[in-house]
């Protein structure tokens, strides 16, 4: 039988373990675009799922497969979709 302060311990050192690093997406054939809006935005690929942190006025890269959505917004200059 365990004691408390065993418990206690025991989540204390799980707590301290390092996750591991999420390996960086690769984007297939990246596009860069342009968000025309006026502050941050964030948001998901609609085919990709891949989370896109967009900045005023500064190009992103994004995955082709995503570029038809962000297009379609009218939020975005600089991409054109074959």
């Amino acid at each position: 039988m365990s004691c408390c302060g065993q418990k206690r311990q025991a989540l204390r050192t799980q707590s301290y373990q390092a996750e591991t690093p999420r390996p960086m997406p690769r984007l297939q054939n990246p596009r860069p675009i342009t968000y025309l809006g006026e502050s941050t935005f964030v948001v998901k690929g609609a085919a990709t799922g891949l989370t896109y942190l967009f900045t005023r006025h500064e190009a992103l890269h994004v995955d082709e497969r995503d570029l038809p959505a962000f297009v379609a917004t009218g939020m975005f200059a600089g991409a054109e979709v074959n």
